[in-house]
C-alpha cells in the first residue's frame, strides 16, 4: 500500500530520515516516522501544526511503499485525551510502548484532524525505523519536490 510523507528539504535529510525529538506518539529518545495514507492528509497535518511557516521552506513528498499485512489501532484503544493540544503524555507513551516492544514495523493510527468515523480508510501511519522488518517492509519509491505557494 502507498503512503505518503512530508519532510523538510534540508541538506542531509531524506523521505525515511527520522530524528529523536517528541511528537504526538512517540516521547524524546523514541524515533518513529510519521506518514498519511492520503497526499492532503499530509498537507492538513503540517499546516495545522506548523501553520503559514511551512510557505518559508522547501518540503519533499514522499512516496512509501507498505508490503504485508499493515496492524491497525483499534480506537476504543485510544486514551481518552489523545485528541488533546498540545499532546499528551498518554498517547506519547502509547507510540514509545510500541515502537520500543517493536510490536510491528507500522500501526495505522487515526488522525486527530479530521472525524474519527473515516478511521481507518484515511488514517496516519506510524513507522517505526528499528524494527528489524522494517527495511523488508517499507521502501521509498519516490520523492517530489512540492511548495505551499502564498499570494503576493
Amino acid at each position: 500500500m502507498r503512503y505518503f510523507r512530508l519532510y523538510e528539504a534540508i541538506e542531509g535529510r531524506n523521505g525515511l530520515g527520522y530524528s529523536l525529538g517528541p511528537a504526538r506518539w512517540n516521547q524524546f529518545g523514541t524515533p518513529i516516522i510519521y506518514a498519511c495514507s492520503a497526499t492532503a492528509l499530509n498537507f492538513l497535518e503540517l499546516l495545522s501544526i506548523k501553520g503559514p511557516v511551512v510557505t518559508q521552506s522547501k518540503w519533499k513528498l514522499s512516496v512509501l511503499e507498505i508490503s504485508g499485512e499493515i496492524p491497525e489501532l483499534d480506537p476504543d484503544f485510544l486514551p481518552t485525551d489523545w485528541k488533546n493540544r498540545p499532546y499528551p503524555r498518554s498517547t506519547q507513551e502509547f507510540g514509545t510502548t510500541w515502537a520500543k516492544g517493536m510490536v510491528s514495523p507500522v500501526l495505522k493510527i487515526p488522525s486527530i484532524r479530521i472525524p474519527k468515523n473515516s478511521y481507518p480508510s484515511e488514517h496516519n501511519l506510524l513507522i517505526n525505523p528499528l524494527h528489524k522488518e522494517f527495511t523488508d517492509k517499507v521502501r521509498l519509491m519516490e520523492e517530489l519536490d512540492v511548495t505551499f505557494e502564498v499570494n503576493s
